[in-house]
């Protein structure tokens, strides 16, 4: 699903890659925000019980907050190193933005993903520098900070249908948006890729959600909800 350099349109890549840029700029307030208020709150128990300084709270559950992230980060890299090539297209691959987005919510999953596919990009020569923002668009917009929501509204019955959902959700989705940006391009024929692209990410959506499901439990304290 990882775009190359050279299969879009310039005006298309470019507008795509504004558009990442001004939403993981946007996300990464959010996180911060969220950061700003939980060291807050942590200084504020600290100061009412007269134990130690307030950069005690900041340094340590700060640090244990990154290192989470970290540590889904590795996660969706493990996701995505298996890949088949598409015939017309480009590759199908597990993607990981579900399990990112509700383990870490949908502004740091979104930012997980975007770092996830910077680093694929400039070290790992997996997507091109100018197809980044159809790529951040593709796998991290909808194929994780979309997802939450569909995670969300299914989930509402039982945590298995949501995981289900927002995998079928995340990667056909991120697999048809992949197919009309190329199609756009001209790089394409969208009639023929458009077979063989989306039955193979059928099948790979099918063993993203399996895989999402049996890592959710390893992880037992998703967004502090109780497995169901």
């Amino acid at each position: 699903m990882h775009i190359p350099d050279g299969f879009l349109n310039n005006n298309l890549a470019e507008g795509l890659l504004a558009g990442a840029v001004g939403m993981l700029g946007y996300c990464l307030s959010k996180i911060l925000k969220t950061i700003t208020v939980f060291v807050g709150a942590i200084a504020d128990s600290v100061s009412e019980a007269n134990v130690g300084s307030q950069s005690f709270g900041f340094s340590e559950n700060t640090g244990k907050y990154f290192q989470r992230l970290a540590l889904i980060a590795l996660w969706v890299f493990a996701f995505q190193m298996f890949n088949i090539p598409v015939k017309s297209a480009t590759s199908a691959h597990l993607l990981g933005g579900v399990f990112a987005s509700v383990l870490a919510g949908p502004f740091a999953g979104f930012t997980i993903m975007s770092f996830v596919l910077i680093i694929q990009s400039l070290f790992f020569t997996d997507g091109g520098l100018l197809a980044l923002g159809a790529n951040i668009l593709n796998m991290a917009f909808i194929g994780s900070f979309l997802s939450y929501y569909a995670y969300k509204a299914f989930s509402k019955k039982s945590r298995c249908l949501g995981v289900f959902a927002a995998c079928f959700f995340s990667v056909m989705t991120a697999s048809l948006a992949c197919l009309i940006e190329l199609g756009l391009s001209g790089s394409i024929a969208f009639s023929t890729a458009f077979k063989n692209m989306m039955s193979l990410h059928l099948g790979a959506a099918c063993l993203e959600a399996l895989i999402t499901l049996a890592l959710l439990k390893i992880f037992r304290n998703v967004n502090g909800e109780s497995n169901e």
